[in-house]
């Protein structure tokens, strides 16, 4: 019984390193998968000139599957509960929050641009695109530069706390 405790405790301490040398991972993925999804927003209102609510209709067709329900819901609130494009966003981003690894530095960048989305003209527009392409750009390479240095950490730091653990209590 015994040796299932230590086990269990060595198990459950490198879990958690593991885990979040993980989040890591999928924070970098998230962070992709946002600028790929805002590139097709910049594609239907730049290029096609869509309006805002039937481009964000349209990529929410063909995003990624979170980002994908971060486009649905803003199309939705704004079209069955008639919420302002700018608190649709707000509560899309909750959701982002809640459902993605990404970080406040990458949520505050989608909020400010959210807010400046549909104000102006298509140029306007354009350069509110670049300026978020280059913020998730520069988030991208921090998340990046971060797990390079601190996912292995985690890891190690998982095993060796847990194995310490269990040499103090045993």
């Amino acid at each position: 019984m015994k040796s299932f405790g230590i086990l269990l405790m060595i198990c459950a301490g490198s879990g958690i390193g593991f885990y979040k040398a993980y989040e890591m991972k999928c924070r970098l993925r998230d962070i992709m998968m946002l600028q790929n999804a805002f590139r097709l927003l910049e594609t239907e209102i730049y290029y096609t000139r869509s309006p805002v609510p039937v481009a964000l209709k349209t990529v929410s067709n063909r995003a990624p599957n979170s980002m994908r329900q971060f486009y649905e819901q803003i199309y939705q609130s704004m079209y069955q509960e008639y919420i302002p494009l700018h608190q649709a966003w707000e509560q899309a981003i909750v959701y982002l929050k809640n459902y993605t690894c990404l970080c406040e530095e990458e949520l505050d960048a989608v909020r400010s641009f959210g807010k400046s989305l549909g104000n102006g003209d298509v140029q306007e527009q354009l350069k509110n695109f670049q300026l978020l392409q280059q913020r998730l750009q520069y988030a991208l390479e921090q998340a990046e530069y971060c797990r390079a240095q601190k996912a292995k950490v985690w890891q190690y730091m998982g095993v060796c706390l847990s194995i310490a653990i269990v040499v103090l209590l045993y």
